[in-house]
């Protein structure tokens, strides 16, 4: 019963608060009291203590101008004791007010341009029963970008968005940094926010803050077709090391054409791989592999058809290369073709190796 009544009592005061809120004749004689001897242009107090908050709802990357677009809401909020009531007088917590009529300080994005739109002065400031003003400004801005696409199409863009005052100094304006719940809506778009983190800095005797936005690239699709292209040319090459040499161009051609096709049609007309270091030298590796295949086959198929005396120094070399290198020994026959066989195929196995490992190497720094 005694919880009852208190949830009964709780309703009515609720209502009756709402009701002096909703009451335009209580709220405009209250405000138009406070504002007979207020002077906007002078500030509350010296220094005055802004705290602000940055709440993202959207940015992206625009990699043809190399900027960082944003849309934010800039949460400015001090304390100004000019502007509070009493209870008594006005029952209502808090009122919206015209944003002009306040001081307001003059903070401002210092490293960018403002878009159409940006920082909207005309919404209302709330004032609180406790003398605390809340802003909002409506951001429409873009800051310069270094783009690194070094790991496209998974790469990373982090931009700095710095704001503060042009007009006052740190002695008369405090700036601060609150913790905000993000309220920020994650679109599906090609950018994705991964983080927005806040910092507190000095420019000179101005007083500074920053915000670094970092956004991360989301093309599955750009990975996965570049990953399968790499990776079937691999394998294509890799079976062509396991040909003997004289059957091997087919396919080193074909893995050559393979990575080519991928890099003139493909890879070099999507958003922003035009400039994509990792990817491209991956390709370009796979495309030197095929063409170092090619050349190797060619030459120990006409190393293995040399006629003249080898060297001492190689029939020496042969003797004590391993039985699973070399299948043919010199020793097995005293014609000169076999031991510059032999020397063929001790070379082609090293240079198999050499290239399943380039390969393999390749495949995962592209993966």
């Amino acid at each position: 019963m005694v919880s009852r009544l208190l949830v009964l009592l709780a309703a009515l005061h609720v209502s009756r608060a709402a009701a002096a809120c909703n009451n335009v004749s209580a709220v405009s004689v209250t405000l138009d009291t406070l504002f007979a001897e207020y002077a906007q242009y002078m500030a509350p107090a010296t220094p005055v203590v802004v705290r602000a908050a940055l709440d993202v709802r959207h940015a992206s990357v625009d990699e043809g101008a190399a900027v960082v677009r944003l849309l934010a809401d800039l949460r400015l909020s001090w304390l100004d004791p000019r502007l509070a009531w009493n209870e008594t007088e006005l029952e209502c917590k808090s009122v919206l007010v015209p944003a002009e009529r306040l001081w307001r300080p003059d903070v401002e994005l210092l490293n960018g341009a403002a878009g159409e739109g940006a920082a909207d002065g005309s919404v209302r400031a709330r004032l609180t029963l406790d003398s605390q003003v809340l802003w909002i400004q409506r951001l429409n801005v873009a800051v310069p970008l270094a783009i690194d696409l070094t790991d496209w199409p998974s790469d990373r863009q982090s931009a700095v968005f710095t704001f503060g005052s042009r007009e006052h100094t740190a002695e008369e304006i405090a700036l601060g940094i609150d913790d905000f719940r993000y309220a920020t809506v994650w679109e599906s778009g090609t950018w994705m926010i991964e983080s927005v983190v806040g910092e507190k800095a000095a420019l000179g005797s101005k007083p500074v803050i920053s915000w670094n936005v970092v956004l991360r690239r989301r093309a599955a699709a750009h990975a996965l077709a570049s990953g399968a292209v790499l990776t079937a040319a691999a394998l294509v090459l890799l079976t062509a090391v396991v040909l003997p040499p004289q059957q091997r161009h087919s396919l080193c051609a074909c893995a050559a054409f393979t990575a080519a096709l991928w890099l003139t049609s493909a890879l070099l007309r999507l958003p922003g791989s035009a400039t994509c270091p990792r990817t491209l030298s991956c390709m370009a590796g796979v495309l030197g592999a095929a063409g170092a295949c090619c050349a190797v086959a060619a030459m120990l198929a006409r190393l293995a058809r040399v006629q003249r005396p080898p060297p001492p120094q190689l029939r020496a070399m042969l003797s004590k290369a391993p039985s699973w290198a070399v299948a043919t020994s010199p020793q097995d026959s005293d014609s000169s073709s076999a031991s510059w066989a032999a020397a063929a195929q001790l070379l082609d196995n090293v240079l198999r190796a050499a290239l399943a490992l380039t390969l393999l190497v390749l495949v995962c720094v592209a993966l």
